[in-house]
């Protein structure tokens, strides 16, 4: 496969090329001469395996070489501006049959589309940076690229999709990815708690608005983190020595348990005071069985037992120096993910592609649902793995959701705690289990069979299943599907190109393999919590399980890695997947970073490597707040003309180093201008003079934003027993098309049993009726 990435930068399209030259594809990556210099972390991460060459594409004398390069391409995709792809014709210059993807911070259209934007901005009007931090203090921006490398992953799965199932005859004819609606669309529940409860989820420090005890406390160490959901209650309090708080009626129920927050936490703290990091992270994990990890910096990330009995770690020689590179959150089962190269640079004149074109015989035009066709047998829960086939079944794919009866709930539901926020207007019905809010947002384009997996009958028609299916996906534990006889060499059995994709916490080996693990829990064991705070002395998580929606959208690429495969070697694959490694990966910069300088980054509030001021500043109002990016000294020249405080005179702030330096000073001093400004207003006037600037923006702000309706963004349906409901869409376009018009509702429990069993397997009605006398196939909850 030949790829083409067009960038000046080592955000999206970087990332979604390194997915590309990670998998086999060869990819030239072409930049112009006036890019500015990157820095040697940045480029080793995120352009290994990739060839460069310098192109100024602005100047008609080379149009012909940037054609001659883009034409022989099967994929191009890039991330500049709107308004450099119209002025200049970036697409006209690629084949007519080559897929052609867009990125960019707010799409082709809108009110937002000619905006500048950085990661700390697009988070802060996407609704994360309000969700980070404390209570009356400055929120905190995530650190690294989570926005440029969730839109760059979106990126690969739709281009290769595209690739797969055809390809176009127009050079007009674009994949359009938005980066900010990729970051809209990745929030757990934020949305679902505002328009199921109307509750505004905010910041609370490490604890989490909802969960107790979800949170990071201080050890004898440094910090530990839990995620105590109900089930796991009674083991973790018998943890802290208090067993007889296991059932007591003041502390069982998570409800009542979140009146006490504040003496639970004290109570954690003192029973943690005295142990140190290790002995708890094991004796939480080996001994009680609860989700707890452990915060840790760069480098004992970097040499962490598991990963590396894991070989997780990619050695690149870099001049006269190895360094370890993250490698792949997944990797195909009795192999190991490639070696990375590091960048080589040619002379545009030399370059030369070693592959072969991929010819389609029979081109045609696509649809918006390239996957039609697809069929995938979907037994995850929770948050990653329904997001992951969530994804797939937007573009087409048949999703069939295995479900266990109980899964969703029990039959009636009594407690508050049970009740709160998930509900439409916090009313469960007489059918709770086809109303929760979360369920329903992430299962759309599914139809459910609820089937005993533990009985044999229900055993065979599963694997009936897998003989008609392409796609088997689950993030059970790594023991789980091995225990019901139902693993990847069982399946394989009955269909030899099966691609199973698992997603356990910790992967299928190591020492950690047994381990729980849960978004809060696994974050402090990536590293971010070691860049993430207001210092070193205060850490914080992110309180949003960032590693869900990481690994959730990383599952989706891995099917679509194996899908490639399969379509040049007609074999089926096991691809493992760790959450784990999904969380480390994002942030594989600055392992590399902290590697080549000898030193652990510092924790500052919002600090950015290459930007000065990059900030999240007080404005008019309560708890009202703007993100300001300066990435040049010529934005801060702007910024100042518009302040008109002098600050440009000053040479304490006279470049991005000694504005790093100064950043308290600084910070305090555009917080006084901006604390009497209205937030909407104040972002408006600096994206006039093109400084990128972003409010921050609670749920009900970014799910009523002017640019999301008027790009037709939300997804509305008539739900099976909760009404009609508004959910966060695709941030994908094929074609100017997001496919909503295909889209249907999220299934009830068991609905689709007599169609997928009927007209999937054959099966009579006498048969259908059999099972279901018998609890096999099931439509409600036994309890």
């Amino acid at each position: 496969m030949r790829v083409v990435e067009i960038s000046d930068s080592e955000n999206a399209a970087a990332y979604a090329g390194k997915l590309f030259a990670r998998w086999g594809a060869e990819v030239i990556k072409v930049e112009t001469p006036y890019r500015q210099q990157v820095a040697e972390a940045d480029n080793l991460y995120l352009n290994a395996g990739k060839r460069h060459i310098k192109i100024n594409y602005f100047d008609d004398s080379q149009r012909d070489l940037f054609s001659s390069i883009l034409s022989e391409a099967d994929i191009v995709l890039t991330d500049l501006s709107p308004k450099i792809l119209d002025e200049y014709r970036i697409f006209e210059c690629a084949s007519n049959n080559s897929v052609k993807v867009s990125i960019t911070p707010f799409g082709l259209s809108g009110p937002y589309r000619d905006y500048e934007a950085t990661e700390t901005t697009i988070l802060a009007q996407g609704g994360y940076t309000f969700l980070s931090g404390d209570i009356g203090r400055t929120p905190l921006t995530l650190p690294g690229r989570y926005p440029y490398y969730q839109a760059g992953t979106f990126a690969y799965i739709a281009a290769i999709a595209q690739y797969l199932s055809g390809v176009v005859i127009s050079e007009k004819e674009t994949i359009e990815i938005s980066i900010f609606e990729t970051v809209v669309g990745l929030h757990q529940f934020t949305d679902v708690m505002w328009s199921q409860h109307k509750d505004i989820r905010s910041r609370h420090g490490n604890q989490w608005q909802n969960l107790c005890p979800t949170t990071m406390v201080r050890c004898a160490d440094g910090w530990v983190g839990v995620n105590i959901l109900p089930r796991f209650w009674e083991p973790f309090a018998f943890m802290l020595g208090m067993g007889e708080k296991a059932h007591d009626i003041e502390y069982a129920e998570n409800s009542e348990r979140m009146k006490r927050v504040d003496e639970i936490t004290s109570i954690i703290e003192d029973a943690f005071s005295d142990l140190d990091r290790a002995t708890l992270f094991k004796t939480g994990q080996e001994t009680w069985r609860v989700p707890i990890g452990i915060q840790q910096s760069l480098g004992e990330v970097l040499g962490d037992e598991h990963l590396r009995f894991r070989n997780f770690w990619k050695t690149i020689n870099y001049g006269n120096t190895e360094v370890q590179t993250a490698g792949s959150p997944f990797k195909f089962a009795g192999e190991e993910v490639p070696e990375e190269n590091p960048p080589q640079t040619y002379l545009p004149e030399d370059i030369k592609w070693e592959t072969k074109k991929n010819e389609f015989k029979n081109p045609r035009y696509t649809n918006v649902q390239p996957l039609k066709g697809l069929r995938v047998l979907d037994l995850t829960r929770i948050w990653s793995g329904p997001l992951a086939t969530r994804i797939l079944g937007d573009m087409g794919a048949e999703i069939i959701k295995i479900e266990a009866q109980d899964g969703r709930g029990p039959r009636k539901v009594t407690s508050s705690a049970d009740k709160s926020g998930y509900y439409p207007d916090n009313d469960p019905g007489v059918t709770p289990w086809n109303r929760q809010g979360l369920n329903n947002k992430l299962n759309r384009n599914k139809k459910s069979l609820a089937i005993n997996l533990k009985a044999n009958r229900g055993r065979e028609v599963f694997l009936e299943l897998v003989e008609k299916s392409d796609v088997v996906i689950e993030n059970f534990s790594a023991r789980a599907m091995p225990s019901l006889g139902l693993d990847y060499f069982e399946l394989k059995k009955r269909n030899s190109q099966i691609i199973y994709v698992a997603m356990p916490a910790f992967g299928l080996s190591g020492p950690y393999r047994e381990y729980i693990g849960l978004g809060p829990s696994i974050e402090p064991l990536t590293g971010v919590c070691a860049l993430l705070g207001y210092s070193s002395e205060e850490p914080r998580m992110s309180v949003q399980a960032l590693t869900d929606a990481m690994s959730g959208t990383a599952a989706t690429a891995a099917v679509m890695t194996a899908l490639e495969r399969r379509n040049r070697t007609n074999e089926g694959s096991f691809v493992e997947l760790s959450q784990h490694e999904c969380g480390v990966g994002y942030f594989g910069e600055y392992f590399l970073a902290s590697q080549l300088n000898q030193s652990e980054p510092q924790i500052a509030p919002n600090l950015h490597n290459d930007f000065a001021p990059n900030g999240v500043y007080r404005c008019l109002g309560d708890d009202e707040w703007i993100a300001i990016s300066i990435r040049s000294d010529s934005e801060w020249y702007r910024l100042c003309t518009l302040v008109e405080k002098n600050w440009e005179n000053e040479d304490k702030f006279n470049s991005i180093t000694n504005r790093k330096i100064n950043k308290i000073l600084l910070d305090e001093l555009i917080d006084n201008w901006t604390k009497d400004l209205d937030k909407v207003e104040l972002m408006k006037q600096l994206q006039k003079i093109s400084i990128p600037a972003g409010v921050v923006n609670s749920s009900p702000e970014w799910l009523n934003d002017e640019h999301l309706l008027e790009r037709g963004y939300f997804f509305s349906v008539e739900e099976l027993d909760a009404g009609e409901q508004s959910y966060d869409g695709s941030p994908v376009k094929f074609y100017n098309e997001r496919g909503y018009d295909s889209w249907v509702r999220s299934p009830g429990l068991g609905e689709h049993y007599g169609q997928i069993l009927g007209e999937i397997l054959g099966y009579s009605s006498l048969d259908i009726t059999e099972l279901f006398e018998l609890g096999i196939i099931v439509d409600s909850p036994s309890v």
